[in-house]
């Protein structure tokens, strides 16, 4: 793998840098963790595209009539396979039950990415996602809470997520919780997937990245204010392309006057020169990166992946690991803690050759 070709030397600094404010920031407890699909694509999970072909084939086994004018708009066309499925009887009970098998638990539940990532000190968790995997992983560390772990929002939730705000005030009555924002496999009728689905929890309309309507502050959308507006998120599995969400950030830049400020971070892929139009995609991906600094205020730091494994996302919770404990060993000498994290990583890497 050659960095040279994707990063100039001064990008590969900035990059490095911006990888250890975000350890610094996990270390001191301060973050929240939000996790997008492309993390449970690890245990075998469907990504979007994937879950849109399958619900494609569905909707054409109820006969001919999709209407695919939309196909290039994700959301709106998850409505159109939505509304095409619902007017055969029980289409919308073969609709849910779809959705129930694709997201029910695997085995193994969870991964050692997981196991990592959950371990860390976040204040609290939230997902996109309709699986299990991250409540099955953070059962596995604290077993008593195994069954009581999770909560999905929606208008009936205010009370959990009353707890879910407190547990992340490190209020020791309460423990940490999964808090799932588009619903979860096992109530199918909470996921949230269509466009419908998405101008009801979040009480606006989106075209083409362009507001329609605000018609209300709606529970979800509340919660999502609160934790962007008073946190400082770390984006994990997210694309950041999500219109919806970008809207929220953008709303919270503007409320605040944070414009241009580094507030929250998001880790994600960046390919090699040997996959196909590679070079071009990495302009773009920095591109984006620059957007997402100067109109969200999420910094990104990226690794390559040109072999689709994630190794190196591996790499640096592995990183976040070793500084976590440094930081909770008591002091031996005056060394910084930084610098005791890079002898240790530095060992690690020569017990490997």
């Amino acid at each position: 793998m050659n960095n040279q070709e994707i990063f100039t030397p001064e990008e590969r600094d900035e990059n490095e840098e911006r990888k250890r404010e975000l350890i610094e920031l996990v270390v001191s407890g301060e973050a929240v963790l939000m996790v997008g699909a492309g993390s449970s694509a690890r245990v075998g999970y469907v990504t979007w595209d994937g879950l849109l072909e399958e619900l494609e084939k569905l909707a054409n086994r109820f006969g001919e009539g999709l209407d695919q004018n939309r196909k290039g708009d994700a959301l709106a066309y998850a409505e159109d396979i939505k509304s095409h499925i619902s007017k055969e009887m029980n289409g919308l009970s073969r609709y849910y039950a779809l959705l129930q098998n694709l997201f029910s638990p695997k085995d193994p539940p969870f991964t050692d990415f997981h196991a990592k990532l959950v371990a860390l000190p976040f204040r609290g968790i939230l997902t996109t996602n309709y699986d299990t995997v991250l409540e099955a992983a953070l059962g596995d560390i604290e077993p008593r809470f195994a069954y009581d772990n999770w909560l999905v929002i929606d208008e009936n939730s205010a009370g959990q997520v009353n707890e879910f705000l407190m547990a992340m005030n490190n209020d020791k009555r309460m423990t940490r919780r999964i808090a799932h924002l588009h619903g979860r496999f096992n109530l199918p009728s909470s996921i949230i997937l269509s466009i419908e689905d998405y101008r009801r929890i979040y009480g606006l309309g989106i075209s083409t990245n362009h507001v329609q309507k605000d018609s209300e502050w709606t529970l979800y959308r509340k919660l999502l204010w609160a934790v962007l507006a008073t946190r400082r998120v770390v984006f994990i599995g997210f694309s950041m392309t999500d219109p919806y969400f970008n809207k929220m950030l953008e709303t919270v830049s503007a409320d605040l006057w944070r414009w241009d400020k580094s507030i929250h971070f998001a880790i994600m892929s960046i390919s090699s020169k040997n996959a196909k139009n590679s070079n071009k995609n990495a302009e773009n991906l920095k591109t984006r990166a620059d957007g997402l600094r100067r109109e969200y205020g999420v910094d990104t730091i990226f690794y390559e992946d040109s072999d689709n494994s994630h190794q190196e996302l591996d790499r640096i919770l592995d990183e976040i690991g070793e500084a976590c404990k440094v930081r909770n060993q008591p002091k031996t000498d005056d060394m910084d803690w930084s610098e005791q994290v890079n002898q240790r990583m530095e060992r690690g890497i020569d017990d490997e050759n």
